[in-house]
């Protein structure tokens, strides 16, 4: 049986309280959600990796997720935000370089996207 480590991801944030009221999707927020709605998007930035060798074969894999939240209210990205960031700490996740922090006028909500290796 071969796992699925987005969906793994999913489940442990959807299984959270303080995150189980809000939309959470894989590679991109529903086009139906309100604009006004907050929402968190896990996208692979790439798929998996092979990270350790021996006797010829892999022996684990390295993954690399962006997680997104988008949000009318900045200070609700920065909550949940360090709620996942605990939580993936948990799962053996690391915040890498790169994300973004910032107010996009286009679509009117916050977004803070970090990257999780």
């Amino acid at each position: 049986m071969i796992k699925d480590k987005l969906n793994e991801l999913y489940e442990i944030l959807k299984k959270d309280e303080t995150l189980a009221e809000i939309s959470i999707k894989s590679f991109k927020r529903p086009e139906s959600l309100p604009s006004n709605e907050t929402s968190i998007v896990i996208k692979p930035v790439g798929p998996p990796i092979q990270a350790a060798h021996g006797s010829d074969t892999s022996l684990s894999k390295m993954f690399l997720y962006q997680v997104n939240v988008e949000s009318i209210d900045y200070m609700e990205c920065k909550v949940l935000q360090r709620k996942i960031e605990k939580i993936m700490e948990g799962q053996g996740f690391y915040q890498t370089v790169g994300g973004l922090d910032e107010w996009i006028p286009e679509i009117k909500r916050y977004v803070d996207a970090r990257t999780y290796k």
